[in-house]
């Protein structure tokens, strides 16, 4: 199974694009390096980033209804 990063940003942008993809039936992954840092013990590159994966096979889905924002 591979994913692919469809989108990156702020949190609640992030959390929007989520938000809008589940309503669709499309169950995408969030990355939050900010919360992976702190427990490894480091400090936050880009504190509130996070990036959206999901499966390579939604791919073309999922980028309509990103394009379909802007």
């Amino acid at each position: 199974m591979a994913f692919i990063k469809v989108f990156s940003g702020s949190i609640v942008e992030v959390q929007h694009v989520r938000q809008l993809l589940q309503n669709k039936g499309i169950e995408p992954i969030v990355k939050d390096n900010t919360t992976s840092a702190s427990v490894a013990g480091f400090g936050a590159v880009m504190p509130d980033f996070q990036e959206l994966f999901v499966h390579s096979d939604q791919e073309s889905e999922v980028k309509k209804i990103i394009s379909s924002l802007e």
